[in-house]
């Protein structure tokens, strides 16, 4: 009987102290930058010490009404990047938005103006990741049968394609031997797009490139 309860003794006092620590994790957050929040909670993922914030009832009672996210986070849909996990964020921090490819379509570009307008959001991410599956579909296609237009994924492809950076990087280097330039100038890409958009200027949003390594976990600024 003792056993037992020192046993329930030593959980609950674990218990106890894992609430204290996440607590004042993120309290100590409150005073980051935006990006310092993303860097510190990609930090806190891999050093397997993430905190779940926002992840609860309160959450969502909180935001019901209206949202406030820190950041836009315009990513691939690739079923590895999460980044609410990866970033260790939750409910109302990231208002995020997912494509094959991080691509910037007229929808997505409307997609983050209305944050940068209406939810005065002051960063923007554009997170690419190694392995990405639209990137290899761009470098494996021989013999440019994308402008057939057979499937959708032939437009996804196009859109690559016609890329300035990708072109740019593929003078320097074919395309088969060089998979990671790719990637990061299809980032680079979406970022000058995001760039050049007037509303984002006015309200001179921050705008951020990283890439994820689906390897490791870590996430880099380039």
């Amino acid at each position: 009987m003792k056993k037992i309860i020192l046993v329930s003794f030593l959980i609950l006092f674990a218990i106890s102290g894992c609430d204290k620590t996440d607590s004042k994790t993120l309290e100590d957050t409150k005073n980051q930058s935006s990006l310092e929040k993303l860097v510190s909670g990609n930090k806190r993922f891999l050093e397997e010490k993430t905190i779940h914030p926002h992840q609860n009832k309160k959450s969502i009672l909180d935001n019901q009404n209206a949202q406030h996210p820190f950041a836009v986070v315009v990513t691939c849909s690739d079923s590895r990047v999460s980044p609410e996990i990866l970033f260790d964020q939750g409910i109302g921090d990231l208002f995020v938005i997912r494509n094959a490819g991080n691509l910037i379509s007229d929808i997505d570009m409307g997609s983050i103006e209305y944050a940068v307008e209406h939810l005065d959001v002051k960063l923007i991410v554009i997170l690419g990741h190694t392995e990405c599956g639209a990137i290899k579909a761009y470098i494996n296609d021989k013999d440019d049968n994308y402008k057939k237009h057979l499937t959708h994924i032939d437009d996804i492809i196009e859109t690559i394609a016609e890329e300035k950076e990708e072109l740019a990087a593929e003078k320097q280097t074919p395309k088969q031997d060089n998979i990671l330039g790719c990637i990061n100038a299809n980032i680079e890409h979406s970022n000058r797009l995001i760039q050049e958009n007037s509303i984002v200027k006015k309200h001179k949003t921050k705008i951020i490139s990283m890439r994820y390594d689906v390897h490791t976990g870590k996430i880099i600024e380039l």
